[in-house]
């Protein structure tokens, strides 16, 4: 009974508000006792649900939008994108088999039947319609891109590869630390040391005196320098051959004493290894390179980067299933070949695509491996696969066609990538370079990150004209896309980044004092000015934060804002 009256009060307060703003509404009681209204607000009809047991209000915008068959994977995967972000508005779809048609709805509950709250989650309806078929177009566009409409993977590639590319844009750290984090593997062949002193010069060059590996059993000592240099980092904590591979030792220590030259003294690297656990394919260690401070020389100045010390931390892995690989990449590159053949480009990733492409069969299986070694974060032996498929179709690049030409430029990016992860700017540098006017957002982004973590001065040069660009094409803000603005304020970002390498302080200040308004940069700009303010304090040989600095941030705080170098109009 209790029920009944409280159902009853709801049903009254609707039809009040429904009066109140002049909605013309109809009123119609199901099988269940639900109360069902279909009403009219500014031109928008929705349907208010009232369950017989419920005190609250189900609202449902019953036909926001109508899309024909074909589209159906990216109607699912927007769906799935605003029900993930959206907690007040639900969005749902169904499928008018009369129509040959889909119909996408919005729903909310309103609980309080506040007059001011019920008519502003209706006009917040609308927002939500417009944004939702904003984003829409937006994938349609993208579809085209990936030359497919299931977007639900490709998405998630998608932004995984954003969040990749946005975690190489460094923030300045206090200290002299510099730690890089990737991961190894090359199934169950060794991983010598040489391997991996490859990327640490000038080690590499060095002579080598010893290596001791320390363990919980005991200390073994290597003079040899075949012997050190083919010490298989693999093996020092597994025994065991594919699947009886195991970890018999939680961690070793390697002390590895050197010279560099005949007259200098010796100096000794650290490698520490870390059992990192096991699954059924593979068996993990992580690997910590610590490196010492380097004597300044003319080959080693004191501005030189390597006369501090710095560290490396990645993972190197032994699969036990490595046999199966050729028999994996026979099956996904027949099965894509056939989808092609179908004509089901519709239904394929861009993988699949470019796999597909491909009729050599040890240039598919260097492409295929590259690719998922790259997915799953696994660069260093991405490298060696892509780059066998980059040198093979090299020599054809002036017989390429449009979308081979495409497919080529991505294998390039996709290397530079990975040696920008690997901290190897200059190759990194090489690859992205040919990709500099393509207009394509990745990669331009790869290519700024590749130049500020390097120090390039050409970043400057490159990023305002970027800009400038910008400029040019959206007049008007109104016209400019999220993605548009997110690119342009990575462009400020990383600017003001390689200004403080500079040692332009000042310019750099005035750029991040500017972001300390804007939500998306405000934090790393806070960030980058605590850090100028460190370095002032250098400056100055005093532990206390600098006035000006200090009075600049304040007085940007209180609502005053200074200009970046290129005045954007948003």
């Amino acid at each position: 009974m209790r029920l009944r009256k409280k159902n009853n009060s709801v049903k009254a307060q609707l039809e009040k508000i429904l009066n109140d703003y002049h909605c013309n509404y109809d009123i119609q009681t199901d099988e269940n006792g639900t109360t069902v209204y279909d009403f009219e607000f500014q031109a928008g009809h929705f349907i208010a649900a009232i369950r017989k047991q419920d005190d609250c209000v189900e609202v449902t915008y019953p036909t926001m939008a109508t899309f024909p068959m074909s589209q159906l994977p990216l109607v699912r995967s927007k769906c799935n994108q605003h029900n993930n972000s959206n907690i007040l508005f639900k969005f749902t779809y169904s499928i008018n088999e009369e129509k040959g048609e889909i119909q996408v709805h919005m729903s909310f509950f309103n609980n309080s039947l506040n007059a001011e709250n019920f008519t502003h989650e209706l006009k917040a309806a609308f927002h939500f319609q417009h944004e939702w078929t904003r984003d829409y177009d937006e994938a349609v566009s993208m579809s085209k891109d990936y030359n497919s409409i299931d977007l639900e993977s490709e998405l998630y590639k998608h932004q995984r590869e954003m969040h990749l590319l946005r975690s190489q844009e460094r923030i300045h750290q206090i200290s002299n630390c510099n730690s890089n984090e990737f991961l190894l593997t090359d199934g169950t062949l060794p991983l010598p040391l040489i391997d991996m002193l490859q990327t640490i010069e000038p080690i590499f060059k060095a002579q080598m005196l010893f290596l001791t590996v320390n363990t919980i059993s005991g200390q073994q000592r290597l003079e040899d320098e075949k012997a050190i240099l083919n010490y298989d980092l693999r093996r020092a904590l597994v025994e065991g051959e594919g699947d009886e591979a195991r970890l018999v030792r939680d961690y070793a220590v390697l002390d590895l004493h050197y010279k560099l030259g005949h007259d200098e003294k010796p100096m000794m690297a650290t490698i520490a290894l870390t059992a990192e656990g096991d699954d059924k394919k593979s068996v993990y260690t992580r690997v910590t390179v610590t490196l010492p401070v380097h004597n300044a020389s003319r080959a080693n100045s004191l501005n030189n980067d390597e006369r501090f010390p710095h560290s490396k931390s990645f993972l190197i892995a032994l699969d036990r299933d490595a046999g199966k690989q050729f028999q994996e990449f026979k099956y996904m590159w027949t099965d894509a070949q056939l989808k092609m053949k179908n004509g089901e480009q519709g239904n394929m990733s861009e993988e699949e695509i470019l796999l597909s492409q491909e009729k050599d069969a040890d240039v598919a299986y260097n492409l295929y491996w590259g690719q998922q070694y790259f997915s799953d974060k696994r660069f260093y032996e991405a490298i060696t696969h892509l780059e066998n498929v980059f040198n093979s179709h090299r020599k054809c690049y002036f017989d390429m066609k449009g979308e081979e030409k495409r497919m080529f430029m991505e294998v390039a990016y996709k290397l530079g990538f990975c040696y920008n992860e690997l901290g190897l700017y200059k190759q990194a540098y090489y690859y992205l370079d040919l990709m500099a006017n393509d207009g394509n957002i990745r990669h331009t982004m790869e290519l700024v990150n590749t130049m500020a973590n390097s120090r390039d001065l050409r970043v400057f040069n490159f990023t305002d004209g970027v800009m400038e660009e910008v400029k040019r094409n959206f007049e008007n803000e109104d016209e400019v896309p999220d993605s548009i603005r997110q690119f342009v304020n990575f462009l400020r970002r990383r600017r003001g980044y390689a200004l403080i390498d500079f040692g332009q302080l000042d310019e750099a200040e005035k750029i991040f004092m500017r972001m300390l308004h804007e939500e998306e940069n405000s934090d790393y700009a806070q960030r980058e000015l605590t850090y100028i303010r460190h370095l002032r304090c250098l400056e100055k040989k005093d532990d206390q934060p600098d006035d000006n600095a200090k009075q600049a941030e304040d007085s940007a705080n209180s609502g005053s804002e200074s200009q970046g170098h290129i005045d954007l109009p948003f």
